[in-house]
């Protein structure tokens, strides 16, 4: 992204404002020449890179004439059924095992006794 103030290719770093040791906010800075490029203050709002990538998005589905693409699914994605997700699966330090076999396993290990682990 370029910066507003040195117009080279660079990033944002979040630098925190503060008034001895209290914080009162906090600055996206450029990080070649430190300048500031957004102010938040308490509430979240959109940064440059934001505004001007929803820009892009908009000019980018009015030249094509359609709608503006959501999320892209791959092709070879799928919902896979892994040991690590698996509520049989017990990580240990020195061994990763299925509390139901009773053998190790490979966290990306698939087997056909799976169940989901539940959510916290």
């Amino acid at each position: 992204m370029l910066c507003p103030h040195c117009h080279e290719e660079s990033f944002a770093k979040k630098k925190l404002q503060r008034d001895g040791w209290n914080i009162t906010g906090e600055v996206e800075v450029c990080a070649l020449c430190g300048k500031i490029w957004h102010e938040k203050h308490g509430k979240k709002s959109g940064t440059p890179e934001n505004s001007a990538e929803d820009e892009r998005r908009r000019r980018l589905s009015a030249l094509l004439g359609g709608e503006e693409p959501g999320k892209i699914k791959l092709a070879g994605e799928t919902d896979r059924r892994f040991c690590r997700n698996c509520k049989h699966f017990i990580v240990h330090p020195f061994r990763n095992f299925c509390a139901l076999s009773d053998k190790d396993t490979d966290p990306m290990g698939e087997c056909s006794s799976f169940s989901e682990r539940p959510q916290a």
